[in-house]
């Protein structure tokens, strides 16, 4: 299976939804101070934070490609 074939089969289950869904809840539980001093909130945070950034390095790296 190439990366094409898995990124497109990736934002076809989808991705953007789920990543939507996921940043939702680490915003809405850090508005309880009791939640967000804990190590689960934060790792919540930290993957919903830096997953657009990495989703926007692959796309880049991929539109950098020479065509096939």
């Amino acid at each position: 299976m190439s990366i094409q074939s898995y990124l497109s089969v990736l934002a076809d289950n989808d991705l953007f939804g789920s990543l939507a869904t996921l940043c939702f809840l680490a915003g809405c539980s850090g508005l309880f101070s009791r939640i967000r001093n804990t190590r689960t909130h934060r790792a919540l945070t930290f993957v919903s934070l830096m997953a657009v950034p990495a989703l926007h390095a692959v796309g880049t790296f991929f539109l950098n490609q020479a065509p096939a």
